[in-house]
């Protein structure tokens, strides 16, 4: 019987079982990264989100509040008594015709 001069290989086994296990590892770190990341991006989004709806009743509170006081109601009393202005009658009011445009002239009339 012939016996082989090369030195068995001990521990071969034990490194691919390592390798395999370090993968493992890695990759559930990753994965429990990811969903940490994850969950604190929704979280972030709902803040957002959150802020978003406030920023909007807001602003839709603004443009009543903007509304009411541009409204003709409140500013024809605060017109009247601060700047002394009023409507004025029918009678006071001429409406002028329109006169055409130079430009409009001009390019009604251009030469061929």
């Amino acid at each position: 019987m012939k016996r082989s001069t090369k030195a068995p290989r001990r521990g071969r086994g034990r490194s691919w079982v390592a390798l395999v296990l370090l993968a493992f590892v890695a990759v559930s770190a990753a994965v429990i990264w990811r969903r940490g990341y994850g969950v604190t991006r929704a979280v972030e989004l709902r803040r957002l989100d959150r802020q978003r709806m406030q920023l909007l009743a807001q602003r839709a509170s603004l443009q009543r509040r903007l509304h009411e006081l541009t409204s003709r109601q409140r500013l024809v009393p605060l017109v009247e008594s601060e700047l002394g202005m009023r409507i004025p009658a029918d009678t006071q009011v001429i409406v002028m015709p329109a006169t055409p445009h130079p430009t409009h002239f001009l390019s009604d009339h251009a030469a061929p």
